[in-house]
């Protein structure tokens, strides 16, 4: 990006004007054109396709009001609410807050509209995921099914729905890993007149029901669930989990942590450490590699960490502004990913803070994984808390975000030779699947209480529902997710307590959890006692025979 620079005047200018006009001109467009930032190499305008700006209150509340996804390489899809009218259905509670999404499916680069719909959703949560390979995830309430446009278009229905998964449970969350092979929901209890004495209800330890289920993709636009293990939890939360397995957290003492990847088969892998005044919160980005957020000097997350599964840290970087609700975008087929955060200007902002003048922008900025290269950064509007308003393509060669009243996609840097090699030396080392979340289980290991494992009488059942079959019955809920959570409000890997679904998380609880092999959501991000009484030896960023005084890390600030 162009930095702005100041040609110094001399008393010599003074005898030739002309000079010192074309220094004030330089000077000028110079400036100009940093402000102008990068430029798109197509502009889709939002208006013509009926999209009305949401208000800001929802935006900055968290609120999912519009999404932006490929589809493929040549597809767009756009989801936004529509300000329409309503006929009021007797079966809604008073407490919904319906509206109408439409969907547009575009052809990139004329913008051209190939399909649309509408939905009527029921809440403000998030109602769409991208499962990949052309695939979405859909969520009306508490019922999930999924639709493949492309496949369907020739068909003359692109949006049409198969049934996914529906529950009885309120959804409060739903995880996927970066390629999508993994699906973690999370449910809570709805209240029963049984669980109340007199006026006062029942208080659950464990309210939140987590799910496992690998994603397995069938001919055409089918995708099938198979079952994981359930357990229970105290509090909803990320967990740095794929098909494989999952990163946990050993505390060492002295501000200095470790990571384990522990697969399901009871395999465990030692990886990097990672110097934090705060507890870590390590998030997965391909199969074999993760990021971590820390702190230095403070207890804000503003240290970023890159780790593969081969037991190296490659690169850590500072951030210096203050933000808050940190959401990805992953192409792991190229070695990248998009990081958004939105910006504030103070590092004491209440995550359920809707005041705008307390953030700064959103930043989006896409990182080559492997070297930590800043590839782009490009400024999102209007400001959507609950991310989406951005995408990476699949190939990890476009850009698309929502900015000034269109979707601007940008074109990113074709890979160079070493990156091709980085990304296969990537792939060759992601562990292999040896099990699932169901063994460790039912082996005990994910018991979320002394008197059994998860998987017991008291989980609620979840129905798993494919085309051309009987629904069948599995232990487990499902999840829709309220807006991701800054890493200071809750580590990807610890288990953040929500407030009331609005996606706004609370302090991660900390107190008598223990990590252990074989525990899931209530072990992933905690700390292991017993693994911390052997430090290990810190990695180094240095080539051999460099010191720590030579000032040679391999350190990258972005810009």
């Amino acid at each position: 990006m162009p930095v702005p620079c100041i040609i110094p005047a001399s008393l010599r200018f003074r005898k030739a004007p002309g000079r010192l006009l074309l220094a004030v001109v330089l000077v000028f467009v110079t400036s100009y054109g940093a402000a102008k930032g990068p430029e798109p190499a197509q502009s889709i305008p939002l208006a013509p396709l009926g999209y009305q700006a949401p208000l800001t209150q929802f935006m900055l509340a968290g609120s999912s009001m519009l999404t932006v996804d490929f589809v493929d390489p040549k597809h767009l899809l756009l989801t936004y609410s529509a300000k329409r009218l309503l006929k009021r259905l007797a079966e809604c509670p008073a407490a919904d807050q319906d509206r109408v999404v439409d969907a547009v499916l575009l052809e990139l680069p004329s913008g051209k509209t190939l399909a649309r719909t509408s939905w009527r959703t029921h809440d403000h949560g998030q109602y769409l995921w991208n499962l990949g390979r052309g695939r979405f995830m859909l969520r009306i309430r508490d019922t999930l099914s999924t639709f493949a446009p492309l496949v369907n278009l020739p068909r003359g229905d692109a949006f049409a729905q198969l049934p996914l998964l529906r529950t009885d449970r309120r959804i409060g969350g739903i995880l996927l890993s970066p390629d999508a092979d993994l699906m973690i929901l999370e449910t809570i209890d709805r209240p029963r007149p049984d669980d109340s004495v007199g006026d006062e209800p029942k208080a659950d330890e464990k309210p939140v029901q987590i799910n496992f289920f690998s994603l397995i993709s069938l001919n055409g636009a089918e995708i099938d669930l198979r079952p994981g293990g359930a357990m229970r939890s105290r509090v909803a939360g990320r967990i740095p989990a794929n098909s494989a397995g999952y990163i946990a957290i050993l505390d060492q003492g002295r501000q200095h942590w470790s990571f384990d990847f522990r697969s399901y088969g009871g395999k465990i892998k030692e990886l990097a450490g990672f110097d934090s005044t705060c507890m870590p919160s390590p998030m997965l980005v391909s199969r074999s590699e993760f990021i971590a957020f820390g702190c230095h000097l403070s207890h804000t997350p503003q240290v970023v960490g890159a780790f593969n599964l081969r037991g190296e840290q490659m690169w850590e970087q500072n951030m210096t502004e203050s933000y808050v609700s940190p959401t990805f975008s992953y192409a792991p087929g190229s070695g990248r990913f998009a990081f958004s955060r939105v910006l504030t200007r103070s590092s004491l902002v209440d995550s359920s803070s809707v005041t705008p003048e307390l953030f700064d922008g959103q930043a989006v900025v896409v990182y080559q994984t492997d070297s930590g290269r800043q590839l782009l950064r490009v400024d999102a509007a209007p400001i959507a808390r609950a991310g989406q308003n951005y995408a990476l393509s699949p190939d990890g060669m476009r850009l698309a975000v929502v900015r000034n009243e269109a979707v601007e996609i940008y074109s990113l840097p074709p890979l160079t030779s070493d990156e091709r090699k980085a990304v296969q030396l990537a792939e060759a080392s992601a562990p292999p699947v040896d099990g699932d979340p169901a063994l460790l289980l039912s082996s005990g290991g994910g018991s979320s209480s002394p008197s059994g494992p998860a998987g017991s009488s008291t989980e609620a059942p979840v129905s798993p529902a494919t085309s051309g079959s009987a629904d069948t019955t599995a232990a487990g809920s499902t999840v829709s997710p309220p807006p991701p959570a800054s890493p200071q409000d809750a580590p990807p890997a610890s288990p953040a307590a929500s407030k009331d679904g609005s996606g706004v998380p609370a302090a991660p609880d900390r107190q008598g959890t223990e990590a252990k092999q074989g525990t899931g959501a209530d072990a992933a991000g905690t700390t292991s006692e017993g693994d911390s009484q052997q430090p290990r030896r810190p990695p180094t960023l240095y080539a051999p025979g460099e010191s720590h005084e030579s000032g040679s890390s391999r350190q990258n600030t972005p810009k």
